[in-house]
């Protein structure tokens, strides 16, 4: 075989791959990013809620992500915050028909915060739910907590990412939430004080 066909059927294979993982459902997770939860006394503290459910054929995985952000106020420039000054968790939950339940809920992950060349970061963590074995066929969504620490308290909210259906192949329809549903949030702020800031 001559390297101009080698070279033509390797183009055609990363061109067909290409088109295989583009052409997957757009909504193979549901997301929110950079949501604001908190932006007052020089603080603004963002973070992120997902969830995802194992989808034949689909680059899926049951896991439920959360994701926390410190910036000044105003929300436009990130913070350098010490390790343990920020806080994320992820709670997942079930529409039981009538008001979400609690399925599953990880611990509180600290750490640092600071500024890359792809902007602020924070600590994160993505847990395996176990899908809708877990806790039933139904319609899930992940709750996560975003806090930060100022020196004297900690500041933040809960972040929801949304909901999507998680159920066995066969399953019939199934009453879903409206839109706009959401979990009361379910959060409070970790009862862990930091250590002071050491000093510059």
């Amino acid at each position: 075989m001559s390297r101009l066909s080698l070279k033509a059927t390797l183009c055609m294979f990363v061109a067909l791959l290409m088109a295989a993982l583009w052409t997957q459902p757009a909504n193979a997770y549901t997301w929110a990013r950079r949501v604001t939860v908190y932006n007052a006394s020089g603080l603004c503290v963002q973070g992120d809620a997902g969830i995802d459910h194992q989808r034949p054929g689909a680059f899926s995985g049951n896991l439920a992500y959360s994701v926390t952000y410190a910036l000044k106020q105003g929300c436009g420039t990130g913070l350098n915050e010490p390790d343990g000054w920020a806080a994320t968790r992820a709670i997942v939950f079930k529409w039981n028909g009538s008001a979400w339940d609690v399925c599953r809920s990880s611990d509180w992950k600290f750490g640092a915060t600071g500024v890359n060349r792809w902007g602020p970061w924070g600590p994160e963590q993505g847990i395996d739910w176990g899908g809708w074995a877990s806790c039933g066929a139904g319609f899930y969504g992940t709750q996560a907590a975003a806090f930060v620490w100022d020196g004297s308290a900690w500041r933040g909210g809960s972040v929801w990412s949304g909901f999507e259906k998680a159920t066995p192949a066969g399953v019939a329809r199934m009453w879903q939430p409206a839109n706009s549903s959401a979990p009361a949030p379910h959060v409070k702020p970790p009862a862990v004080r930091p250590a002071a800031r050491a000093a510059r």
